[in-house]
């Protein structure tokens, strides 16, 4: 029997973290635009490749995080 990986196993999960990490544009504007669209491109891909619940709930945290630190994103 398969045990579910463990979030650092998870090839996504380690996706997320690398992008957090990222350097980003200097406009924090334009850093969290860009953050917020790997994000959606991130959970499209957890959503195909059937990732582990918990990463998706980690991607869905992080965006809204970005989207509630951002004035222009009607934080």
């Amino acid at each position: 029997m398969h045990s579910l990986p463990k979030p650092v196993d998870d090839p996504v999960m380690r996706k997320l973290v690398a992008l957090v990490q990222e350097q980003l544009p200097n406009s924090a504007h334009q850093a969290r635009v860009y953050l917020l669209e790997q994000l959606h491109a991130l959970e499209r891909e957890a959503l195909e490749c059937g990732a582990d619940p918990g990463t998706l709930l980690s991607i869905r945290a992080t965006q809204e995080v970005v989207r509630r630190s951002d004035p222009l994103m009607g934080a």
